[in-house]
């Protein structure tokens, strides 16, 4: 990791870019938000410009707090908090209403001061309804393109989108696309209370061929950046599938269960015990830090580039790993660090069969539920593992699309913009995906998952060491039980209809041992 009087001392045009800047950021609570704070209090911005709202009755200075103290990814804050506190300006809104909900004072601020916009807030989940989908990402979308319009001294407005915006495509070009449906249109729609019961009814036929309503919503949201792409400066950037860090600020680092993260938890803690995946695909996966790299690179160089259409794909296609080779690399880690907090061994039991992965989803998931729910309500005990085992297949479902099929993702635009970053900055900013060591990567991601997300201290790894080698030997108990009863059951039928007969077996013994007696 490098220290941030280092970071401080290097100087490069990409660095140089953001010393003294105003960032207007949305999303800074969320995952990539966070590391794009932290990177960007460390390029030394004059201020960034935090859009948070009110949540479960904590106001966004009770937020920011909770935040920057929490997370082991602001790697300065306990040493000093005045760094992040003095380069951040709390600007309360919400970017699912009309005008973001921005108060007339900090708008004028915005207007007056910003010079670059990171519009990193969306709604990522893929089972949310059409309409909380469109007004978030959206109109949320627009109503920041609107705010950018109006900013004096603007430079860049750079939106997160998503790879998978334009999914139903086999090969995905640095461009932008034509959108599946009038977003402006859809917007109207999902704000006409009048016809909300019938929009939602119909959202199922609206979105396909999307998989879901956040892939859907993003290719509408692009539509929104193109349309003002004559008044702004604008650039797209789309990541696949965003999982830990790789380094930067820290090692494997993440705070959330989302895509690869959420599969892997699942097979480590032992819940997750079969897995619908093309084991042979390419997996899409990149590390969250070459994403956070390369959007700050990307901004720098859109800015200085408007004539071009500045949409770039960040995926790991000059680089790919399969999810077969992800697969046996995390296995390696089984024996060694188990996860405290597990309901079972870890197992990748996958299938590229649909029909086999719900019948041994059954096998696996459904009867073992059913009887630890039994053990626990004998222990007087809630029942809550075959809930939890409703939510596990809701999650792979909503997977399944992604694990299934592969795409090529073109990324000449995005290999551009490397070639623009001067020698050293791919040590300060690293985003090229051909330096990715992925076995080094997927080691820090599944000791970061046991750290950072499940919260198990590495205090705890002696003796989840020695419930991981208990429950291993009573895991090939239970096999041999069970295959050993299968296996007699088999016998027994199979005798009873006359297929295998012991008669000769006894008789032939019978005389071997009174030939043996006479001798």
């Amino acid at each position: 990791m490098v220290s941030l009087e280092e970071f401080r001392a290097y100087r490069s045009p990409l660095k140089d870019f953001y010393d003294g800047k105003y960032v207007l950021l949305t999303g800074g609570s969320g995952f990539v938000g966070k590391l794009l704070i932290e990177k960007l209090i460390k390029c030394n911005v004059a201020e960034i410009l935090l859009i948070l709202r009110r949540k479960k009755g904590l106001s966004p200075t009770e937020r920011l707090e909770q935040l920057l103290g929490k997370e082991a990814v602001f790697v300065n804050y306990e040493n000093d908090p005045q760094l992040y506190l003095s380069k951040i300006r709390l600007i309360e809104g919400d970017i699912s209403e009309v005008g973001v909900g921005i108060s007339n004072d900090d708008l004028a601020y915005i207007y007056e001061r910003t010079n670059i916009i990171v519009h990193a807030a969306a709604d990522v989940r893929f089972d949310e309804s059409l309409k909380e989908s469109i007004q978030t990402n959206v109109r949320g979308t627009q109503e920041m393109l609107k705010i950018a319009e109006k900013c004096r001294q603007l430079e860049i407005f750079t939106y997160i989108s998503t790879a998978f915006s334009h999914c139903v495509l086999g090969v995905i070009e640095e461009k932008f696309y034509d959108p599946p449906l009038d977003p402006s249109v859809l917007i109207k729609a999902s704000e006409s209370e009048n016809d909300a019961d019938v929009f939602e009814q119909l959202s199922k036929k609206l979105i396909e061929p999307w998989p879901n309503t956040y892939a859907f919503t993003k290719s509408l949201s692009e539509e929104m950046v193109r349309r003002y792409k004559a008044k702004l400066p604008v650039a797209i950037i789309r990541p696949s599938i965003i999982t830990t860090t790789m380094e930067d600020p820290i090692a494997g680092w993440t705070d959330n269960l989302y895509g690869f993260n959420g599969v892997v938890c699942g097979a480590a803690t032992g819940v997750l015990r079969i897995f619908h995946i093309h084991m042979d695909y390419k997996a899409s996966i990149v590390p969250a830090d070459t994403v956070i790299n390369a959007t700050l690179a990307v901004t720098w160089y859109a800015a200085s580039h408007r004539e071009e259409d500045n949409v770039y794909n960040c995926t790991t296609d000059d680089n790919p790993v399969s999810w077969r080779e992800t697969q046996h690399q995390l296995e390696h880690w089984k024996d060694r660090i188990p996860f405290d907090k597990s309901l079972w061994i870890t197992t990748y039991n996958t299938t590229r069969y649909k029909l086999v992965a719900d019948v041994l989803s059954i096998l696996y998931h459904v009867l073992p539920a059913l009887f630890f729910d039994a053990l626990l309500q004998l222990g007087g005990q809630k029942p809550r593992v075959l809930k939890l085992y409703r939510k596990v297949h809701r999650f792979s479902a909503v997977l399944r699309f992604f694990t299934n099929n592969q795409w090529c993702f073109r990324t000449a635009r995005m290999r551009r913009v490397l070639d623009a970053m001067a020698a050293g900055d791919q040590q300060y900013f690293p985003c090229d995906a051909k330096a990715i060591q992925w076995n080094s990567f997927l080691d820090h991601q599944i000791k970061g998952l046991r750290q950072y997300l499940m919260r198990d201290p590495w205090s705890t790894l002696e003796r989840s060491v020695r419930r991981h080698r208990l429950r291993t030997f009573a895991h090939w108990c239970l096999l041999a039980v069970l295959y050993g009863g299968m296996l007699y059951l088999v016998v027994k039928v199979l005798h009873a209809y006359g297929y295998i007969d012991f008669t000769g077996l006894h008789e032939s013994n019978l005389e071997e041992c009174l030939a043996a007696e006479a001798i």
